[in-house]
């Protein structure tokens, strides 16, 4: 009987995207995200160390390392792509903050000025999915670490 992951990072909002043109400088504004997790001092500590069953999904490429490091403090953690490892949560923070943000280019000469548009677009450096986090904050904790930039 196969279980339904926690958290699907990969489907998950992973912050603004917008666009930007050449030769303008746009407007910065701040962004609203909702974050249910507030934790301070020995209470986030004791959060951030509880385990997480993890999978680090590999992504169809030829030249992918089969591992994935993750460091936090000093201390380097290893996923094997595609297996489930319980890690401490920590981990699985680096992981969702290793973000990749890639640019679309549309060229229109018929615009005038706004010839050269640029979109960008955020993944995951490395896609994962939680597939066990006992903690009844936890999915709302990684949605909140997935959607801030």
């Amino acid at each position: 009987m196969s279980r339904k992951p926690a958290v699907d990072a990969t489907n998950e909002y992973l912050g603004a995207t917008g666009s930007m043109e050449f030769g303008v400088v746009s407007s910065l504004s701040d962004e609203l995200i909702d974050a249910p997790v507030t934790l301070e001092g020995l209470e986030l500590e004791a959060f951030m160390s509880e385990p997480v069953m993890v999978t680090v999904l590999s992504g169809g490429k030829n030249d992918e390392a089969p591992y994935v490091p993750v460091a936090v403090n000093g201390v380097t953690q290893m996923f094997l792509r595609d297996v489930p490892i319980v890690v401490k949560r920590k981990y699985v923070e680096r992981l969702a903050r290793a973000k990749e943000t890639g640019y679309d280019q549309t060229v229109d000469d018929r615009l005038g000025e706004r010839m050269n548009m640029l979109r960008n677009k955020h993944s995951l450096r490395y896609p994962f999915t939680v597939n066990r986090d006992d903690n009844p904050r936890g999915a709302a904790w990684l949605r909140a670490i997935l959607a801030g930039r």
